[in-house]
């Protein structure tokens, strides 16, 4: 069963219970009334004749009294007065017979109403078949138009349903062919207004917007990848090939050897730095990790390096807990201490930090080098891209940052300090 007819169905029997109850009600209130306003009538009979037998004067004489009599056999409100002990002492006689019950009731097809009087009791009473029938006629009418009203709901709540889902099958139908094709070039057509459906559909396009430039993305580094292989791989088969085109002298060989030694280590480094951006996209562990400890820890790590180019390292160590992995922050944080390195002047110094602010905790490297211009800086998050005057390398360092601090939900920005340089910040959510 379909969705629509499932949202009609359920929406018919909502409906039909909703009916049933609103018209036991209305039934329970228009029974209430009719015998509300008989029961007064009786009522208003039965005090006007205990008025009546409470006052001797007022009684007709024996003549007059047999043509009330007769008068009140034929009246629809039969009155009958009777002694304490129910025998009949006035008018009638009965239709239900005595009952020393005071108040309203019924018996016998008749309404009766009791009324006590000083010595006796009067009773008025009434055929309720005139009333039974409007009930009836009610209840017919309520029975004969519940069916009606489900039918046309029923129509109504397909239509409505079939309306209300026909987003959903124009998203299922684009997935279906993006499923087919393999390419989330097309978008789904956006609902009007500004309800749930509307909401999915923005948020559909939005992640076929997402994924198609994913897709790109992936492409792109794959193609680079394969060009960034391809010229090492180049040189370790000419090298190879030339050392066995004949015999040569074993320093020759050696040569080769070590040609090919130092390309393959470069290959190495370079798919290494592959692996971690690929695994970067998803933290591998969440577990608490402190910005200072990271901080700490990169600076013992590029010390030597530091050392050798004659940089000084600086760090500043607040506290700034986060959430994430450790290993990949870093390597994140490595990368960017090692490009600072790289392009500080020499008897410079290279500051690191770590803190908390308004925004969450971060973790800033600050170097006093040339700086990358602001054009250039989103050219160089993206694998395989070096700046100018780059002193080799894959290009592969800023977009693994980039993909750890957005895989940890964080920001990773630049800025120029007055004092020149470049001074990198990673912004994290803290824990």
């Amino acid at each position: 069963m379909t969705l629509r007819w499932r949202l009609t169905l359920m929406y018919a029997a909502l409906l039909a219970l909703s009916l049933l109850i609103a018209g036991t009600l209305s039934y329970q209130g228009v029974k209430q009334t009719l015998y509300g306003n008989l029961d007064a009538t009786l009522r208003a009979e039965a005090v006007t004749a205990a008025d009546v037998e409470a006052k001797p004067e007022l009684e007709p004489d024996t003549a007059v009294a047999e043509v009330l009599d007769m008068i009140n056999n034929q009246n629809p409100v039969r009155i009958t007065i009777y002694h304490e002990d129910g025998r009949l002492r006035d008018r009638g006689p009965s239709r239900v017979g005595f009952a020393p019950v005071p108040g309203a009731r019924t018996a016998a097809h008749e309404r009766v109403y009791t009324l006590p009087i000083p010595g006796g009791w009067v009773q008025a009473s009434q055929s309720d078949a005139d009333l039974i029938a409007s009930l009836r006629l009610t209840l017919w009418q309520h029975l004969l138009l519940l069916p009606g009203v489900l039918i046309v709901s029923v129509i109504t709540g397909y239509a409505l349903a079939h309306r209300a889902l026909r987003p959903v099958d124009e998203v299922t139908a684009v997935a279906r062919r993006i499923a087919r094709s393999g390419q989330p070039g097309e978008r789904v057509p956006v609902a009007p207004g500004t309800d749930e459906l509307a909401r999915l559909t923005w948020t559909i396009n939005d992640m076929l917007t997402q994924l198609d430039l994913q897709l790109a993305h992936e492409r792109l580094f794959a193609h680079a990848s394969a060009h960034e292989l391809r010229t090492p791989i180049s040189v370790v088969r000419a090298a190879a090939s030339l050392a066995l085109e004949h015999d040569r002298a074993p320093a020759e060989y050696r040569e080769a050897l070590r040609q090919i030694n130092a390309v393959s280590e470069d290959m190495s480094d370079l798919t290494d730095r592959l692996m971690a951006l690929a695994r970067s996209a998803r933290p591998h562990r969440l577990d608490p990790v402190n910005l200072a400890d990271v901080a700490l820890m990169v600076t013992e790590l590029h010390a030597a390096e530091a050392h050798a180019r004659r940089v000084h390292l600086s760090v500043t160590a607040s506290d700034a807990a986060v959430t994430g992995d450790l290993g990949a922050l870093v390597l994140a944080a490595g990368n960017l201490v090692q490009n600072a390195v790289r392009h500080a002047p020499s008897g410079s110094a290279v500051e690191i930090r770590s803190g908390t602010g308004a925004l969450g905790a971060h973790l800033t490297v600050q170097d006093s080098g040339p700086g990358i211009p602001e054009a250039d800086i989103a050219r160089l998050m993206r694998p395989f891209e070096r700046g100018q005057g780059s002193p080799g390398g894959a290009g592969l360092g800023l977009a693994l940052v980039q993909a750890v601090v957005q895989a940890h939900g964080g920001q990773l920005g630049f800025d120029r300090p007055p004092g020149g340089g470049l001074r990198a910040c990673v912004a994290l959510p803290r824990a």
